[in-house]
């Protein structure tokens, strides 16, 4: 009954995407976060349509109205602008006068989308894209990066069944789009991934490691088949017919050391054992004979202030207990209240995931 359980349902177990109840059919757009986007369709190649949102940078990020609040549909136009072989992409569903506006300002912001890095995240097993945009606002407002993510196959409007190869190929289209994009193709590249998002981000940024310049991954796991004695103990003795693996363990090993990497782990992260994030910090800093430096609490100044004092809601702005670690281009950091979903809602999580994206440049 329970090798049943475990071998015929674990898709099912490991990808709750009908969690929260109408994840498959609502999802929340940019725009209701004041971002203007564009609305892309990945094809895989095993012809699976995926859903995801790309928000290029501008030169200045207003609160948006107007044509800007409008879904842009990715249509490349074939037309070179200004020389420079840029395919500008437009919703040709504007009016005229709106689509004229609309090809001025992408011109005109499309010098600050190439200056600045772009941020590829994978969000965790359950909901969808949407429930992840306070986060991509962040990234897009606060640090100024471009923002590509997804919805995976089975996952709020995206096609097909999650599986783990399934989503692999889905990783991959979605870093294939941003390394072929007019726009992003040459800027500096960071993946973001929570829970499972984490193994996803690793997996990718193994199979990748000349495309991907930066890792943040959050209470991610070692590989499931260690995860359901913890998660699922009735199914421990079965655990050998989990035909879902994301080997994180492994996989990061592939990641090149000299790849700036941060890791952040809730200690008291109820759903993934705080020693799985612990020991995959012990692997990837295996390779590395660079000492291990314990950081001291420190004044923020410039853009790290900004996003200590500027809270939107979406970080708690209490002071947790928290402790920040480097070992060569690698940054640890835990912290001690840390539970599964509420540990990137702390301010000084965002404060050292700005201190990364400032530094990783220098690393690289």
């Amino acid at each position: 009954m329970r090798a049943g359980l475990l071998y015929y349902g674990q898709n099912f177990l490991i990808y709750p995407s009908g969690f929260p109840q109408g994840s498959r059919t609502d999802v929340a757009t940019p725009m209701q976060y004041n971002m203007c986007y564009h609305d892309v369709t990945l094809e895989t190649p095993d012809n699976i349509r995926i859903k995801a949102y790309l928000m290029l940078q501008r030169q200045e990020v207003p609160a948006t109205n107007g044509v800007y609040q409008q879904a842009h549909i990715y249509a490349p136009s074939k037309k070179d602008v200004g020389g420079e072989g840029v395919e500008i992409p437009i919703d040709q569903n504007l009016h005229e006068e709106d689509l004229k506006a609309s090809k001025r300002d992408i011109l005109g912001h499309s010098k600050m989308s190439r200056s600045q890095p772009t941020v590829l995240i994978f969000h965790a097993n359950a909901g969808n894209m949407g429930h992840r945009l306070p986060l991509a606002r962040l990234f897009y407002e606060r640090m100024r990066c471009n923002v590509f993510m997804l919805s995976y196959r089975g996952y709020g409007l995206s096609e097909g069944r999650p599986s783990e190869s399934g989503i692999r190929m889905d990783a991959q289209a979605a870093l294939d789009f941003v390394r072929s994009h007019p726009l992003l193709k040459s800027t500096k590249l960071i993946i973001f991934g929570q829970s499972i998002g984490g193994a996803v981000t690793i997996d990718l940024a193994g199979r990748n490691p000349d495309a991907v310049h930066g890792v943040i991954v959050e209470n991610t796991f070692l590989s499931i088949p260690e995860l359901i004695p913890s998660v699922m103990p009735y199914l421990s003795s079965v655990s050998f017919l989990c035909h879902q693996h994301w080997r994180s363990s492994t996989s990061v090993l592939k990641i090149p050391r000299t790849t700036p990497m941060l890791m952040i782990s809730g200690l008291k992260d109820e759903v993934v054992p705080p020693p799985h994030m612990k020991r995959l910090w012990e692997i990837a800093t295996s390779t590395t004979n660079a000492p291990e430096v314990e950081m001291e609490d420190e004044e923020t100044d410039g853009e790290e202030k900004k996003i200590d004092d500027n809270s939107t809601g979406d970080e708690e702005k209490l002071v947790r207990r928290s402790r920040r670690v480097r070992k060569g281009a690698r940054w640890w950091m835990e912290f001690e209240e840390g539970a599964h979903n509420n540990t990137c809602m702390y301010r000084e999580y965002w404060a050292e995931v700005a201190r990364f994206m400032q530094g990783f440049s220098k690393m690289v």
